[in-house]
């Protein structure tokens, strides 16, 4: 939950010359001290052998509220507070962008999630454009949400990271590095493609620092991943300054190639769709794959992987405008933690074929003591779509003490 902070400052020296030292020097810290207001779910030190404890799924062209609200869905990103009982959802829809608020209760055949409220985000000059796809709560206890920008228009709108208070209040945009902004008009040659921009966006444990990445290789680094190759995403960390975050160290993430279905395809694609933080300097990363059947006979393939991945060793290239004409760079590394394919227990409506799952978060724990990580599904307000809900138990079953 989020809940008012008033941090107390120790007493001053019995000087005064120290008294105002101590003040100087207290004032300082206070400025870049992080205090965080936000109770978020403990972070599991080994989060593998992950097993389906429930799933919950909205059906399509609800409301929120109900009759008289907006048309629920789109959920592309999660944060989660209260300890993971508690979520916010980021929805994708660009007329009338909101955060949506859910309650996680039970597990099992009684997972259950709740619509519990909504925050409409300010619409102002600054955003002319925005398509919502990631969220975090920062320690002030603002949300930070990050835009891919629109580049099937003319102008393009840039990619962007916006953050407003717990209100929905605009408070400021943050910095990006030039070369993610797409030329506005013309053939694109630099920046992010069009539907591949900032998809991802997490906090790191202590709040100093926070990572966003791109889903697909910006235009002048490569090209989008196909059948054959996978694509040079990057991965860009901020860092805390003074009362906001800076661009800084950027690492290159390759994202997999696209399977094979065994059909003829059209719109195939694989992209860095989320990013969790384990801490500083590793972080769990969802590639979601989509490929749709040829000559209209409706079939399509989504595959769902979850990586771990160490940015420890990876090159930083924030100095390289391009990466087509740089090879001696070294990625991050990847493991890879889940399979969504793998998953026993899905629904029937669900497997084999999946879902858009798009969003990521730690959840509440267990009764028996595991931690959850939450996904979410985003239903691209389609009929034929639902937002799904998995909680995935982290671990291996505690046996009850007898």
């Amino acid at each position: 939950m989020i809940r008012s902070y008033i941090e107390e400052v120790p007493p001053p020296a019995t000087t005064p010359k120290r008294a105002v030292a101590a003040a100087l020097v207290a004032a300082a810290c206070a400025c870049t001290r992080v205090v965080d207001v936000v109770d978020r779910p403990a972070i599991p030190r080994d989060p593998s052998r992950l097993t389906l404890a429930g799933q919950f799924s909205f059906p399509a062209l609800g409301r929120f509220p109900a009759v008289i609200g907006l048309p629920f869905g789109g959920i592309s990103g999660l944060a989660a507070m209260a300890a993971g009982t508690e979520i916010f959802g980021i929805s994708d829809d660009n007329q009338g962008s909101r955060v949506y608020r859910f309650r996680l209760a039970g597990e099992g055949t009684s997972f259950r999630v709740e619509r519990v409220g909504l925050i409409p985000l300010e619409a102002v000059l600054e955003l002319p454009e925005t398509d919502p796809e990631s969220i975090v709560v920062l320690p002030s206890g603002n949300l930070l949400i990050a835009s891919e920008g629109r580049g099937n228009i003319d102008p393009r709108v840039p990619p962007s990271l916006v953050e407003f208070d717990r209100y929905g209040k605009f408070i400021r945009r943050l910095p990006l590095p030039g070369r993610y902004e797409p030329n506005p008009t013309g053939p694109l040659v630099k920046g992010v493609r069009s539907n591949t921009g900032l998809e991802s966006l997490t906090l790191a444990p202590g709040g100093r620092r926070l990572y966003t990445a791109v889903e697909a290789a910006l235009a002048q680094d490569g090209e989008p991943a196909t059948f054959e190759r996978g694509s040079p995403a990057r991965i860009l960390e901020y860092v805390r300054r003074n009362d906001s975050y800076g661009p800084a160290r950027e690492f290159v993430y390759i994202v997999e190639p696209i399977d094979k279905p065994p059909f003829e395809t059209r719109f195939p694609i694989n992209g860095l769709v989320e990013l969790v933080a384990l801490g500083s300097d590793e972080l769990l990363a969802m590639e979601r794959s989509f490929v749709l059947e040829a000559g209209g006979a409706g079939r399509s393939f989504n595959r769902i992987r979850v990586f771990r991945i160490g940015l420890a060793g990876a090159t930083d290239v924030s100095s390289l405008d391009s990466l087509r004409d740089s090879s001696g760079y070294t990625p991050v590394t990847k493991r890879l933690v889940l399979d969504l394919s793998d998953l026993n227990g899905l629904d029937p409506d669900l497997a084999p074929s999946l879902d858009n799952f798009e969003g990521l978060a730690f959840g509440p724990i267990l009764r028996d003591g595991r931690p959850t990580l939450v996904v979410v599904s985003d239903d691209n307000f389609n009929p034929t779509q639902r937002t799904w809900f998995l909680q995935l138990a982290i671990g291996t079953e505690v046996p009850a003490q007898r």
